[in-house]
């Protein structure tokens, strides 16, 4: 998807180094502006934009690809838009991307949400898993254990996975709902994707969001 772009980008890099050696080097400054958090009306998308956050990359198109994760959290794609992105840490190592499916499926009429969370990973993935199987559990109480969808061949033999149905809400008017997360490390990172949707159109839904979860797992 990103091999042309990243191969005309590497070949200009190493053009400027072979010039730099033999002519005045002007210092970027660029890695000294402040970060978004300590600048008035700063935005958190600068911190895709600018040096010293490498690792983040703006592609062709819309979207922000993380180097090291080997995540692409694009802006649109044929079955969800992105909703909100948020930058917990001015550095860009906590970043968080919701989207919201263009599709309602055939019978239900409440949107399917998923969140991709990338940040520094913990140094164990037990530990991890642990506090986000307690969280979950947590926030949605009387659930019962449900069958995790497969996931794409791109994703690490260790991924976990936990799946579970929460029971209805006749009150707030919400269904049955389904809740899935998936963890996994990739080198230093954390890579946390959580889906939430209505039990109606589990199987349109779960289809639909293995070809997101493939999408999403891209490499220059």
């Amino acid at each position: 998807m990103f091999h042309r772009p990243f191969i005309v980008g590497l070949a200009g890099l190493v053009l400027f180094a072979a010039c730099a050696n033999v002519g005045p080097v002007v210092p970027d400054r660029t890695e000294r502006v402040p970060p978004p958090s300590a600048r008035e009306g700063g935005s958190a998308e600068d911190v895709f934009m600018r040096k010293p956050w490498e690792i983040w990359r703006l592609p062709t198109g819309k979207g922000r690809y993380h180097r090291e994760a080997h995540v692409l959290l694009p802006d649109l794609t044929d079955v969800f838009k992105a909703s909100d992105v948020s930058v917990y840490a001015p550095d860009g190592s906590d970043v968080r991307a919701d989207y919201v499916s263009l599709d309602y499926g055939k019978s239900s009429q409440w949107r399917e949400m998923v969140s991709v969370f990338v940040y520094r990973a913990p140094a164990e993935l037990d530990s991890e898993w642990a506090t986000v199987n307690a969280r979950v559990q947590g926030k949605y109480p009387g659930s019962k254990p449900a069958q995790p969808m497969a996931l794409p061949p791109a994703y690490p033999r260790d991924t976990r996975q936990l799946a579970l149905v929460a029971p209805a809400n006749s009150s707030e008017q919400v269904g049955e709902t389904y809740v899935q997360v998936t963890l996994f490390h990739e080198g230093p990172w954390a890579v946390r994707i959580e889906l939430v949707c209505d039990t109606t159109d589990l199987e349109v839904v779960q289809r639909k969001t293995r070809t997101f979860l493939k999408d999403i797992r891209a490499s220059e």
